[in-house]
């Protein structure tokens, strides 16, 4: 199937007015213009267990361990899956690959399948408290038709400033991303800001 459902991360993106970065920065380091919010939230092992993971701008992911998030290709931006408590975020099951049928990706970003550019910019920070193992680390992969091939790796610490990541979370010419979130016992909250932007080849 050439367009899949996409699923990542572990915390919900929110409208904040969709449309195209601009020139210019905040004080905070991102680009003004419209955008989506995303948090991606640490929370404790001892959860109820009928925890939903809620909706909106959030994505919850343990403090413990690693989290898979499932990211796809698509026509628009759409988080699918709230809850990354079960170690992932989408329906990806040990590691399985877009070509099994229970794979569902949990987040969606819009996609040009002409060119194979993603349209989207994505600027993240950290922040929480000040402590060493408050940290976020991030190996994303792509799919190449067989298997996931690692691609970047972000080493994430506190800060005030925003750094733009949209290349390293998200591989041009291929349609299907695997992020694999790494929190330090002190990781509170990852911020992404999305930005839908008109890409366009040389």
């Amino acid at each position: 199937m050439k367009k899949l459902f996409a699923v990542v991360l572990a915390a919900a993106m929110v409208l904040t007015l969709a449309g195209t970065a601009v020139a210019g920065t905040n004080g905070n380091g991102a680009p003004s213009g419209a955008h989506y919010n995303l948090n991606i939230i640490g929370v404790p092992n001892e959860l109820n267990e009928n925890f939903d993971g809620g909706n909106g701008a959030r994505i919850f992911i343990l403090r413990t361990g690693t989290t898979r998030v499932y990211v796809g290709a698509g026509d628009a931006y759409e988080v699918l899956d709230h809850d990354g408590t079960d170690g992932e975020v989408g329906e990806g099951g040990a590691l399985q690959n877009p070509l099994d049928p229970n794979y569902a990706p949990g987040i969606i970003f819009p996609y040009d399948y002409d060119t194979g550019l993603w349209q989207a910019d994505i600027w993240v920070r950290l922040v929480g408290p000040n402590d060493p193992n408050n940290k976020l680390d991030i190996e994303t992969s792509y799919f190449d038709g067989a298997y996931w091939v690692p691609y970047a790796t972000i080493n994430l610490e506190k800060s005030s400033k925003f750094q733009m990541k949209g290349r390293e979370l998200l591989a041009d010419g291929y349609e299907n991303v695997l992020w694999e979130l790494d929190p330090g016992t002190k990781f509170r909250i990852c911020q992404m800001r999305v930005y839908l932007v008109d890409r366009e080849a040389p």
